[in-house]
């Protein structure tokens, strides 16, 4: 067809008819694409956001578990020290061996060594140990002196000193203590054994 054969007025309303059909393709179809496309950007922008968040928590997370295992190895270091200082059950009966010939080694008369019952406490058990000896002021002196400068925790309390009353001993003094020692309580040892309870 070919619109310069048309009348003028058919070539205005062919005219006019192709720009209605493109005002309507244009208000009906046009708009929808643009804004499914806009939409389709806005969720994109919007998941963009949220990956972006993400990676801010997980930086912020890796930092944090970065200063958290600094942490641990510090701890770590810590109870390796305290297990160097505290001795652990199998270590007892040498620790107590130790005190018995460090009396002997000061000449000290060891009259009374009872060790009594272990208490129970957070990370440690307690162990007391009741003595009591005749000696002289320097053999006791020299004995506390090695004990404070023993590897291992050991406290005394409770020292009682009086003057000996016994005849025929070079002994000047009788001195009744408590020494104290304090054990490494393994907390693996007491889940195991809370579970095996539980069970």
């Amino acid at each position: 067809m070919d619109l310069k054969k048309l009348p003028w007025w058919g070539q205005i309303a062919a005219a006019l008819g192709v720009a209605v059909v493109v005002w309507w393709f244009g208000n009906n179809f046009a708009p929808t694409e643009l804004n499914k496309k806009a939409q389709k950007i806005a969720r994109l922008e919007e998941t963009l956001e949220q990956k972006q968040a993400e990676i801010r928590r997980a930086r912020r997370a890796a930092a944090q578990l970065d200063e958290l295992q600094r942490e641990i190895a510090d701890l770590e270091l810590k109870l390796a020290d305290l297990k160097q200082i505290l001795p652990t059950q199998p270590e007892l009966g040498d620790l107590l061996k130790w005190i018995k010939s460090l009396a002997d080694q000061t000449n000290l008369d060891l009259r009374v060594f009872n060790p009594q019952s272990m208490t129970e406490q957070e990370f440690l058990r307690e162990q007391p140990i009741r003595m009591q000896v005749r000696g002289n002021y320097h053999q006791l002196g020299l004995f506390f002196d090695r004990i404070s400068k023993y590897a291992r925790i050991i406290n005394v309390e409770d020292v009682k000193i009086e003057p000996n009353r016994t005849r025929n001993s070079n002994a000047t003094i009788q001195a009744t203590f408590i020494a104290k020692t304090y054990i490494f309580k393994n907390l693996d040892e007491d889940k195991d054994a809370s579970r095996g309870g539980a069970a």
